[in-house]
């Protein structure tokens, strides 16, 4: 028989009155039968042997009523009990269903993850924003948050980096995820394109950014080459260097999306939207979701490579040894989602900077090296 999923409790209430009015009929009838009992027996010395037979048949009768209403009243003890049972089943599942829910965070809702201020880890989920990228990531990636070395969030920004490894190297692996475009950019060296070289860590803290990584690559005269092989330079939607794109630059665009193109302008780039121009090595890692360029690059090696998901969401592997492949960490990416990744700066450039404070181990022998432009993100 199908199991019966109960809404109404009031069923169980129906068949106890059901089962009380037949108990009632029974008392009734075994009434009636006890009277016609006493009444053949004040006469039974007149009718002799058959009313001894009627006497004892109204017995027989007597107790199967009775077994009958024993049965009926344990049936109705049976219902009650049912009934008590699933109401108390229903309000402990309710109970387990809401603990389970209070662990989960429902995007645009007050949440119970705890908040936590530490030197690592900065949550505050208190004012999501529902349906945003952040409060949908927040949701996503719980486990990510719980068992991440470094966390930072806010209604506006989610980031987390772990300690993670690919094909069996170690690297720092950074989950941004932003709800606005303006919240991830580029920006030269001390402030202005022609200004020289500097510490990554010093820009994050010029720059107020949670996430900073090295840009592109440069000449190590003591000057920045933010043009690359093409003598493309945009920065902060001003061309600084016009030329034509070649498909081995990464271009910043206003909404947030990063993508490579060939035979465009610097003012066609500046025309589609595109705000920040980085000088990537001549191997891409991912293009349009195709890793097979990565391959081309067989040399193991340090790299900083970004990688985007979907919009406003992004991931940045931070190699900390010379032992890493492109097309490792291409695949890799993919696996998180990634459609376009980018390789900037390499070797002793490498260098992931979050709350002003570089996590990652400098390869130069004097530490951290400067270098001509950065990627960053802020928090609003």
């Amino acid at each position: 028989m199908a199991e019966m999923e109960v809404k109404n409790y009031q069923i169980f209430n129906d068949g106890i009155k059901s089962v009380q009015s037949l108990n009632e009929g029974l008392d009734t009838n075994k009434n009636n039968i006890l009277e016609s009992k006493t009444s053949l027996d004040n006469d039974a010395v007149f009718m002799g042997p058959i009313c001894d037979s009627c006497l004892k048949g109204f017995s027989e009768a007597e107790a199967k009523i009775q077994a009958i209403t024993e049965d009926f009243s344990i049936i109705a003890t049976y219902l009650n009990n049912t009934s008590e049972s699933y109401q108390k089943g229903d309000t402990d599942a309710q109970k387990t269903l809401d603990s389970s829910l209070q662990s989960t965070i429902t995007p645009g809702t007050t949440t119970t993850l705890a908040s936590e201020s530490t030197d690592k880890k900065n949550i505050n989920t208190s004012n999501l924003i529902q349906g945003s990228n952040v409060a949908n990531a927040v949701s996503k990636y719980s486990q990510e948050i719980s068992n991440a070395e470094y966390a930072t969030i806010n209604n506006n920004f989610f980031s987390t980096t772990s300690n993670e490894t690919i094909n069996g190297q170690p690297v720092k692996v950074t989950h941004v995820v932003i709800n606005d475009g303006n919240q991830i950019n580029g920006a030269p060296a001390n402030g202005s394109y022609g200004n020289g070289l500097e510490k990554s860590s010093s820009a994050a803290s010029r720059l107020n950014s949670n996430i900073l990584i090295n840009g592109s690559h440069f000449t190590t005269s003591g000057s920045e080459d933010l043009k690359g092989n093409n003598h493309v330079v945009i920065v902060n939607g001003q061309i600084k260097q016009d030329g034509t794109t070649g498909g081995q630059e990464l271009l910043l665009d206003k909404r947030g999306n990063i993508y490579n193109a060939s035979g465009k302008t610097a003012q066609q780039l500046v025309d589609d939207g595109v705000k920040y121009t980085f000088a990537c090595h001549s191997t891409q890692v991912i293009q349009n979701g195709d890793t097979s360029a990565s391959y081309l690059e067989p040399r193991q090696y340090k790299r900083t490579v970004i990688g985007q998901s979907s919009p406003g969401e992004y991931y940045i592997v931070t190699d900390t040894t010379y032992n890493n492949r492109l097309s490792d960490t291409a695949e890799y990416l993919k696996s998180k989602g990634c459609t376009n990744a980018y390789s900037l700066d390499q070797g002793g450039s490498v260098s992931l900077v979050r709350n002003n404070t570089l996590i990652n181990n400098p390869s130069d022998s004097d530490g951290e090296r400067a270098v001509g432009d950065f990627l960053y993100f802020t928090t609003t």
